[in-house]
């Protein structure tokens, strides 16, 4: 895998400081809007199973975990202010500074997934905001953390892509990797059977693993049906296979209605096709709450039951719970950074 870095802000002077003569040598710097960034070619990419990269990495988490004290005080202590905000750190780190100036930074012109309009002055949006920015940096975090290969394609499609279909892969990338799967971002292909989005493999068994996010519009057997038989002939035959469908919070409002067009589609469909072990509906939910809301994420699995290359791990499809019920698909970065500024401190490094 390789790890790409975009440093700029107060990480990159500090990251500036803190290479070692052999980064430094590898490394071109130049000055960036008055800052310095590091960049090699604009971007610095290192062999994450190396050492160098290992330390490389070690010593931006350390720098970012020395930003904690700064960013605490100007969110007053505020959890989910100061999760955004290294979050947002990490994610301009790994897509870049044009990246994140598009979809996380405030603009009069915003990103339609991520919604980060400028002086919005609809609360429940930035609410919405501010849950997918935490969201996709805890996802990301949680895949450079685990087993994971194929970085280049995942960030090649961020760049490239419209934000939401990757935001949904990433997310289920990062559920896989939660729940101790090693997993590969597959380069596309344009071949049949070839052309799925993610492997992952645990005890020896690799699923291959497709994502489709779906557009608002009607809700019909139709619509779920030619999803299926379009997503059925990009997986290979030869081994278990599973089908992420993120889609619109409103189909979901009538559950009971919703569930019967569903689960006619699957009927239909599994009684012809035997490739995906499973079709798993991903919806996201906002739940009002005294002045503001809080965002959920729902997951409703539909197993075949009469698959090609049975599995029996099917617990590990879904996410884990905490015990307080909130669905659990990534590690969190702020937890993280957290842990690591109190090594620090234990250490009597100075933060």
């Amino acid at each position: 895998m390789h790890l790409v870095l975009d440093v700029y802000s107060d990480t990159g002077r500090q990251f500036a400081s803190m290479c070692s003569p052999k980064i430094a040598r590898a490394v071109k710097w130049k000055a960036v809007d008055g800052v310095r960034a590091a960049t090699l070619a604009n971007r610095c990419r290192f062999l994450r199973n190396c050492r160098l990269a290992n330390a490389l990495m070690s010593n931006i988490f350390e720098t970012l975990a020395r930003e904690l004290p700064e960013v605490e005080k100007q969110t007053k202590g505020i959890r989910q202010m100061s999760e955004h905000a290294m979050c947002a750190r990490l994610l301009c780190l790994c897509f870049g500074w044009d990246w994140y100036q598009q979809r996380i930074a405030f603009q009069d012109d915003p990103d339609e997934w991520m919604q980060n309009l400028k002086h919005d002055p609809d609360p429940l949006r930035r609410i919405i905001y501010d849950s997918r920015v935490i969201r996709l940096g805890d996802a990301a975090y949680t895949l450079l953390k685990g087993q994971f290969t194929g970085a280049d394609a995942w960030r090649h499609r961020f760049l490239t892509r419209p934000t939401k279909p990757c935001f949904a892969e990433t997310e289920i990338a990062s559920l896989f990797a939660y729940n101790g799967f090693n997993v590969e971002v597959v380069t596309e292909t344009g071949v049949r059977g070839q052309d799925f989005d993610l492997a992952a493999t645990r005890d020896g068994v690799t699923l291959s693993v497709e994502i489709t996010a779906k557009e608002d519009g009607p809700l019909t057997v139709e619509t779920v049906r030619n999803t299926l038989t379009t997503k059925r002939t990009q997986v290979p035959a030869d081994r278990p296979a599973v089908l992420y469908m993120r889609i619109p919070e409103e189909w979901m409002r009538n559950p009971i209605e919703s569930q019967a067009i569903f689960s006619e589609a699957y009927v239909e469909f599994f009684k012809k096709s035997h490739r995906f072990n499973a079709v798993v509906l991903v919806w996201e939910k906002l739940v009002p709450a005294l002045d503001g809301a809080f965002t959920g994420m729902s997951m409703w699995p539909c197993y075949n039951n009469s698959p090609r290359n049975p599995y029996s791990r099917l617990d590990l499809l879904g996410p884990m719970r905490a015990p307080h019920g909130r669905v659990l698909l990534a590690h969190s970065f702020y937890d993280f950074l957290k842990g690591v500024e109190a090594k620090l401190l234990k250490n009597s490094a100075p933060i």
